[in-house]
């Protein structure tokens, strides 16, 4: 069984509704689907125009807000039973990288959001971009140090 080294819980991914927990590994690293926008789809689905006309979108935004905490807090639950693979099957669109695939590990400070880039070799994308809170810039670069050393930037 592999050992994880390290976890990142909270990056959003392409969208903002969209959040992983990352997984570092020996070997690879696992971004694991915490919330995904099909998985609100349902909710969306059930509003009535007439419903939004008169009242806005507060009902939605709140059923939102409490069905994706809800989903977290089970995924996560969830996670500590599980292996590394067992934890990549949970979702469809959760990812695994190879190590030996990733050319370069980038934080990148930006005016409204600071990403963890990773530049991929033999992958479908060729860049992965994970966003997060300013605030946590010291805790995303120790464990981006520790884990890829030689292929860490700093921007």
């Amino acid at each position: 069984m592999e050992n994880i080294i390290e976890t990142l819980r909270g990056l959003k991914g392409e969208t903002t509704d969209t959040i992983y927990d990352l997984f570092f590994a020996e070997k690879r690293m696992i971004a694991a689907i915490v919330l995904h926008p099909s998985d609100l789809a349902e909710i969306y689905l059930k509003q009535r125009p007439l419903t939004l006309f008169l009242f806005g979108n507060s009902f939605t935004s709140r059923e939102v807000k409490m069905r994706s905490i809800k989903l977290m807090e089970e995924r996560r639950t969830a996670f500590k039973d599980k292996t590394l693979d067992e934890i990549l099957a949970m979702h469809r669109a959760s990812m695994e990288i190879d190590y030996g695939n990733i050319s370069s590990v980038t934080i990148k400070k930006g005016f409204l959001s600071t990403s963890l880039e990773f530049k991929i070799q033999n992958y479908p994308k060729k860049q992965i971009n994970f966003s997060f809170n300013g605030s946590r810039i010291a805790e995303v670069e120790e464990v981006a140090n520790k884990i890829f050393k030689t292929k860490f930037i700093r921007d």
